[in-house]
């Protein structure tokens, strides 16, 4: 924690709006390790007076790599899957507030063991959530190749939950290349926000010799460009935490990026690509921005006069009077 840089900003003056901690923090392959770091973040969100802290994708046990001996990858995700740490868990949830005058929510995300299976699952934990209550999580939908070795694929249930600062939905890095399920929270759910949990790696080559045009960070130009564009088609607040750095075991480097769009698709601000950093934004009007930059141009209002959800499908189809 002493290393971390802690950067705040204040989104306007109306005190009663939530305020948000992003960790974009790098996540090794020691599962008692991250709890050490995540204890000593959740510590420090309770001295702020932080509302709602987000941590990465795989925030315990790290992200998985290439092998050829896969049972030490699945020992090691075992060893950190939650019913493992629930004593952890409990303790965490049982510190937090429900008065709206600190830390109450935690949006986590970990291995979940069902049926024998494994899940990318995320967990919320508030003091009147039971965080195990199977509606209250999300299962992480697209997987990298490497990813489906490991985890089952979850199903389509998205997950919602009402907070008395708005409406907030949740994906797991690789969905967010996936438009439907932004869609979805935006057009069915009317949600706020979409909280995007990740270990979105940074280095990928693409390359344009005769537009004299190269980039060795393709993925995290993609991080970007998914998250601002998500939010701007939506019209919802996009906060997205990534792990930042090099994996300890892969050396696979991790994009950092941590941060918040508008429901305009601007970046407000953004973390370390690099670095480890906690960003504290303080007075985050979801609810109320939403609406105000929709004034002009609705685009739920406006393709609903278009456009119709069968129930049978839950796909769209044009509205024909």
């Amino acid at each position: 924690m002493e290393s971390m840089r802690i950067v705040e900003r204040k989104f306007c003056e109306k005190e009663n709006r939530p305020s948000v901690l992003l960790a974009n923090i790098h996540v090794n392959a020691d599962v008692q390790s991250n709890l050490k770091k995540m204890e000593s973040i959740i510590q420090l969100a309770h001295e702020k007076g932080v509302n709602i802290l987000i941590f990465p994708e795989l925030c315990v046990t790290g992200y998985v790599w290439e092998t050829e001996d896969g049972k030490e990858v699945v020992s090691h995700l075992l060893s950190g899957e939650n019913a493992q740490i629930a004593p952890w868990i409990n303790n965490v949830r049982d510190s937090l507030r429900t008065d709206g005058k600190g830390l109450e929510y935690i949006f986590f995300n970990n291995v979940r063991l069902k049926e024998g299976v494994f899940y990318n699952s995320t967990f919320i934990l508030n003091a009147e959530i039971d965080y195990n209550e199977e509606n209250l999580i999300y299962d992480k939908i697209f997987m990298p190749l490497i990813e489906e070795q490991y985890f089952r694929r979850g199903s389509d249930k998205r997950l919602t939950i009402d907070t008395k600062w708005g409406r907030v939905g949740f994906l797991t890095c690789y969905d967010l290349c996936f438009i439907e399920l932004a869609r979805e929270y935006a057009l069915t759910d009317e949600v706020d926000a979409i909280v995007t949990m990740a270990h979105w790696r940074s280095e990928a080559v693409r390359e344009y010799p005769q537009m004299n045009v190269r980039t060795d960070h393709y993925y995290g130009f993609i991080w970007n460009l998914m998250n601002s564009s998500k939010s701007a088609y939506n019209q919802v607040w996009t906060l997205g935490t990534n792990a930042v750095g090099a994996h300890d075991i892969s050396g696979v480097h991790f994009w950092g990026g941590s941060g918040a769009w508008a429901p305009s698709g601007l970046q407000l601000i953004q973390a370390s690509n690099i670095k480890e950093e906690l960003i504290i934004i303080w007075n985050l009007d979801l609810k109320e921005q939403k609406e105000i930059e929709a004034d002009e141009f609705n685009y739920r209002f406006d393709f609903h006069k278009v456009y119709q959800r069968l129930e049978t499908t839950g796909q769209y189809t044009r509205y024909l009077p």
